[in-house]
């Protein structure tokens, strides 16, 4: 994506133009304003829970109003913000902390490794090592074979009093050689191994290597023994390591077979008895050292073993209680890492509810959309009442959402849901309130639902409250026909994208010529007198349009309007566009200013002239398909009717009037065919808009233009018709 600044009618544009949520050509995502969305939108999430959130996003307000989180969403980038986003809705990386977890311990090993290589007096020949050979996420038996874990080794080394300085040497330097690869055959590996040691610390300390280079190469029968054989040491690092290390030989030897050659994990492939013998090696570790060196990495990978052996109660309760039971310090990774990991790993798969209602409630929303093939039913829903009798509410918000979106009977869900607005709105709560609104709004209880979100406007204290509240007030007073409220003096509505959207796609001209005086800022200002001499011009409004083009400064402001999406419709127009001079075109047909043109029109809207030079104007200014003449998706703020009556002007329409009047001059007559004809070249789709016309009509424009107007330039350069 390009980085584009913000410029006023960005802001509309970009915002409105967005029924799609997922750009086709590359990933970007655009706004999609409204609150009603039961399917899965990415790009378009709201701050309550609702089947067409992300799941990630769901499980974020909850863990919110747990304290286990802070909801902070980030700033709005350049690039969303020509995307024509505001507040909300938003894209599901806008609540993303960028914290996923990185290879902060690869560098801090590096430099741990090289300082106790000074003290023994080594140096290493190459600073690679084989597990930086993998992406950050990418599983491989290989990725601990890296710096931090040479460095504990050789620490250990540095730490063990009684082992000779010459074993201490030989010992580090091939725990070095064993960072260059990942898998040995056992003549390479005995090659790799010192065979000066004597002492039986050094012995154990070499048994140790082995076993790790068994465990690396992918004998886990012989690493796990290897390791086993540490069991009695007195060594305590090597006695904790070799434990450590038992459970996950057992893991990946457990694992070897379970994905397919895409990394999908096998069903078929699931051997529990061998996944219990992994859970009860992590369990011996972790009992004996429940704050070990490794317990972290011990309990993240017990959340492995329970996703490979398909025991989601267990996932269930790990998720539940790292994201809401633990500190920061007590994870093995992430905030952000855990919740993609419970993502994939769990609610993707849940058909059916689990011991904790967190998971089964974010699930139970997911299940509710229409195009999820494991669909949740009300028998299934009630059957869980059990899992939420410490949260009743949970549960009635629950059913109430599967009325609403579900049965569509939006009365039964009013029937579920407090009518008393508590004084304090956490997401929960919001969530309630807004699912009323928005079930007294399609019961057409307007009013009612106007009145409940004006309550809530002064509670709304928590992140995108407000903002969500002002799309929901806005789009009422749209379709309350109470447009003004939005704009009136004392508007609870101050977002600039809301307040946009309603005068590009809603508002009329009284309307408009107010808000380029009481506009809140320059921007709205602007942008209103844009839509207005814009909307008249090409809404045949001529009279009007010459009197409110008396209103334009001498010099308007050079600020360009509708950058954001309007770059592939050729915009970026100043409302200098208002003042085009009408200078003769290369074409070869001249034509006047556009003031005099809708003169011309305004005495007679079928004036040859004056329809050819009017798609002069638009052809010039690059205003063919204007994204302020698109009109938004049903149910979408802005997508209850135009202020303006009449059709809209389009080039095509203009030249076959031309094309049609015997009394049209010879030069109009023969540029408009001209010009018909290119409305379709070089693809053969019509540009210009209006009605598409076979092409045995562009056949026969083309045969005229090369016969009974054939001495003019315009005959003489086409060669084609499309």
């Amino acid at each position: 994506m390009r980085i584009r600044s913000l410029t006023p009618l960005a802001l509309i544009i970009g915002a409105t133009f967005g029924g799609q949520a997922q750009a086709s050509g590359d990933d970007s995502c655009y706004p999609a304003w409204s609150l009603l969305r039961d399917s899965l939108d990415v790009c378009n999430n709201l701050v309550f829970l609702s089947p067409g959130n992300d799941s990630r996003v769901n499980l974020r307000l909850l863990l919110a109003d747990r304290k286990a989180l802070e909801l902070k969403p980030n700033a709005l980038t350049e690039d969303e913000m020509a995307e024509g986003y505001g507040p909300v809705p938003f894209a599901v990386a806008r609540l993303d902390t960028g914290e996923i977890g990185g290879d902060e311990s690869e560098e801090s090993g590096a430099a741990a490794l090289s300082v106790l290589l000074d003290k023994l007096g080594l140096k290493r020949d190459s600073t690679d090592s084989a597990g930086q050979a993998f992406l950050q996420g990418e599983g491989s038996r290989c990725r601990s074979n890296r710096d931090d874990s040479a460095a504990q080794f050789i620490e250990q080394l540095v730490a063990t009093a009684s082992l000779p300085e010459t074993e201490r040497q030989s010992l580090a330097r091939s725990r070095l050689q064993l960072l260059d690869a990942c898998t040995w055959d056992a003549e390479k590996q005995a090659g790799l191994l010192p065979t000066d040691v004597q002492s039986a610390e050094g012995k154990a300390f070499v048994s140790y290597l082995q076993a790790a280079s068994d465990f690396y190469s992918g004998r886990f029968i012989e690493a796990e023994n290897g390791f086993a054989s540490l069991s009695e040491t007195s060594q305590p690092w090597l006695k904790e390591v070799a434990s450590y290390m038992i459970a996950r030989t057992r893991l990946n030897a457990a694992q070897q077979d379970a994905f397919d050659e895409y990394g999908t994990l096998r069903q078929d492939k699931i051997d529990k008895p061998a996944y219990a013998r992994v859970a009860e090696a992590f369990d011996h570790y972790l009992g004996a050292y429940p704050q070990g060196r490794y317990a972290l990495s011990a309990k993240g990978l017990m959340r492995r073993v329970h996703w490979l052996s398909g025991d989601l109660d267990k996932l269930a309760d790990d998720y539940n209680a790292q994201l809401t039971q633990t500190r920061d310090e007590q994870r093995n990774v992430p905030m952000d890492a855990l919740i993609q990991e419970t993502d994939n790993k769990l609610l993707m798969s849940m058909a059916q509810a689990t011991p904790s209602a967190l998971m089964t409630a974010t699930s139970d929303l997911m299940l509710m959309r229409p195009d999820t093939p494991a669909k949740l039913t009300r028998d299934t829903l009630l059957a869980q009442k059990a899992v939420f009798a410490e949260r009743p509410a949970m549960f009635d918000y629950l059913q109430a959402a599967f009325a609403f979106y579900v049965d569509k009977q939006p009365t039964n869900a009013l029937k579920l849901l407090p009518r008393d607005i508590p004084a304090t709105l956490d997401y929960f709560a919001f969530s309630q309130q807004t699912l009323r609104g928005l079930a007294l709004e399609a019961s057409n209880d307007l009013p009612a639902a106007q009145s409940l979100w004006l309550k809530l406007l002064p509670l709304a204290r928590q992140p995108l409250q407000r903002e969500q509240l002002e799309l929901a007030l806005a789009m009422n007073y749209e379709r309350s026909d109470q447009l003004d409220k939005v704009f009136a003096t004392a508007s609870p509505i101050q977002s600039a994208q809301v307040r946009l959207i309603l005068l590009d796609k809603v508002a009329s001209a009284p309307l408009l010529r107010q808000q380029i005086e009481q506009g809140i800022n320059d921007t709205e200002k602007r942008t209103a007198q844009f839509v207005l001499l814009y909307k008249e011009l090409l809404h045949g409004q001529y009279a009007a349009f010459a009197d409110d083009l008396k209103t334009l400064p001498e010099k308007p402001a050079e600020d360009k309007l509708g950058t954001s999406l309007g770059y592939v419709y050729g915009t970026g127009q100043t409302l200098q566009l208002f003042q085009w001079s009408g200078a003769k075109a290369d074409s070869g047909y001249a034509c006047p200013p556009v003031a005099e043109i809708a003169s011309l029109l305004q005495a007679n809207d079928k004036d040859a002239k004056g329809l050819n030079c009017l798609g002069e104007f638009i052809l010039r200014n690059g205003l063919d398909s204007m994204p302020l003449d698109q009109r938004p998706g049903a149910g979408q703020l802005g997508s209850t009717g135009s202020g303006f009556r009449g059709e809209l002007f389009s080039r095509l329409n203009g030249y076959q009037t031309v094309i049609a009047d015997s009394k049209a001059a010879r030069e109009d007559k023969a540029y408009a065919l001209f010009r018909a004809i290119n409305c379709y070249g070089p693809s053969g789709y019509n540009s210009c808009g209006g009605r598409d016309v076979a092409q045995s009509v562009r056949k026969g424009w083309f045969k005229q233009l090369k016969t009974t107007y054939g001495s003019t330039s315009w005959a003489k350069s086409l060669q084609y018709y499309w």
